[in-house]
Formats: structure tokens, sequence, C-alpha cells
């Protein structure tokens, strides 16, 4: 959604710049409320001249990668999982429902290699909801962290 208000808002402020291209062949009068100011060729090319390096700005931020709201820890995620997670899950594994564990293949199969999408998971969990409930929403970006990194660097 980010991304998106960026990415108009340089489009906008982009095509305001454009007219700074266009330089009228004769003066040009402005009024606002009641003062009138004539403007060179030169001078109203100029005024928006100052738009293009926001538009540019703007354009370059609407098209880089997210940023992550709060990185987890992943020796504070370890600590947690060992002491909270482990009994149902140690190794990787899922002692519950075998098929879903939490190694590479499967969390790509069943939720997601994606730390947002396996605490979505996590948080949508009847199961993990009980379990969870005790952790502040750092503390289970620290878990999933950790478990993430784990299962894409083959470390279970």
């Amino acid at each position: 959604m980010r991304n998106i208000s960026l990415f108009f808002t340089a489009v906008g402020l982009a095509a305001t710049a454009s007219s700074a291209f266009h330089v009228p062949e004769t003066q040009t009068t402005r009024t606002h409320n009641s003062n009138t100011r004539t403007l060179s060729p030169v001078q109203y090319q100029c005024r928006w001249l100052a738009a293009a390096p926001i538009a540019i700005t703007a354009l370059i931020f609407s098209f880089s990668p997210p940023a992550i709201a709060s990185e987890g820890d992943i020796t504070k995620g370890k600590e947690i999982f060992t002491s909270t997670c482990a009994g149902c899950h140690a190794g990787g594994q899922n002692f519950i429902k075998e098929k879903k564990t939490l190694q590479k293949e499967a969390l790509e199969k069943y939720v997601g290699l994606d730390n947002e999408k396996v605490e979505a998971f996590f948080k949508g969990s009847l199961r993990h909801k009980v379990i969870g409930g005790a952790f502040d929403d750092q503390e289970i970006t620290d878990v999933v962290t950790y478990v993430v990194d784990q299962a894409i660097n083959d470390k279970w």
C-alpha cells in the first residue's frame, strides 16, 4: 500500500515538474489573491524545477522493497522457541501434524517462506493462540525470524 501511494505521488509530482520544460514565449501574468506578478519565461520555468527532485525521490522509493516493520532477534527467538515451542516442534518437526513441519519444504507448501506469512499463520492458529497469547508482538516476531532462518538455511 505504501508503494502504491508513493508511486502516485511521484507520478503527480513528475507531471507537475514536467511543466518546467514548457517555456512560454512571452511573459506570463500570475494573479494570486489581489497580487499580480509578471514572470519572465525563465522565472516561469524555474518555479517548477523545485518539484523535480521530490518527484524523482518519491519515484525511487516507490519501487524500493518495503521496510520490515520490526526485525526479529534470532537469538531471542531461539531462546523462546527452545523453552516454549520445542515440546511440539523439536528439530523443526511437528508432533501434532506430522506433515506440517517447520522444514523448508513444508513451510513453502503449507504457509510460505516469508516472515509475514508465517507470523500470520501463527497468530491465526487456535493452538498457537493459546500458547502464543503469552507473547507480545516482538517476541512472536523473534520466534518467527528464528524459525524462518532455520528453515531457509536448512539448520533444523
